[in-house]
């Protein structure tokens, strides 16, 4: 937890501590989305590493070296996936918080709804982010299909 979450005392807060939670019990029962998430880490650390250079040397060399753009967006394309990977693996840990949360007695039927909403919100910016990706990806294709003229 970020220290800021730690030091308060908010249902928000208890929501993404029991999100947090949500994921040790996913990494416990050997969730798949989860499994399959963390077998991406390495390609994923390595794209990341190398993927702007390569685009931007792709993009710069594309008479010259045009398949130079499409190991560059490969390696983008990697990173797409883990950001849809990554959607399934953030809900069910927020799934998981929100009936630890009423079941342990932490909210009531008062303030419950905060704690959906400080989750939704914090699910949304995986969305976005993965949304953003895909169309950023989109973007690299098309500047490397428009080369095919």
């Amino acid at each position: 937890l970020s220290e800021p979450v730690f030091n308060m005392n908010s249902v928000a807060a208890a929501a993404v501590a029991a999100h947090e939670t949500g994921h040790a019990i996913q990494h416990a029962r050997a969730y798949a989305p989860l499994k399959m998430r963390s077998a991406l880490v390495p390609a994923v650390s390595f794209s990341s590493k190398w993927v702007t250079w390569i685009l931007l040397g792709g993009i710069i060399m594309m008479e010259s070296y045009p398949m130079l753009i499409w190991v560059g967006i490969a390696l983008f394309a990697m990173t797409t996936l883990f950001s849809f990977v990554t959607l399934p693996v953030e809900i069910n840990a927020s799934q998981r918080a929100l009936v630890w949360l009423k079941t342990a007695g932490v909210t009531n039927s008062r303030n419950h709804s905060e704690a959906q909403d400080a989750l939704k919100w914090a699910a949304y910016t995986y969305v976005v982010a993965a949304l953003g990706s895909l169309a950023t990806l989109i973007y690299y294709v098309m500047i490397a299909m428009g080369n095919r003229r």
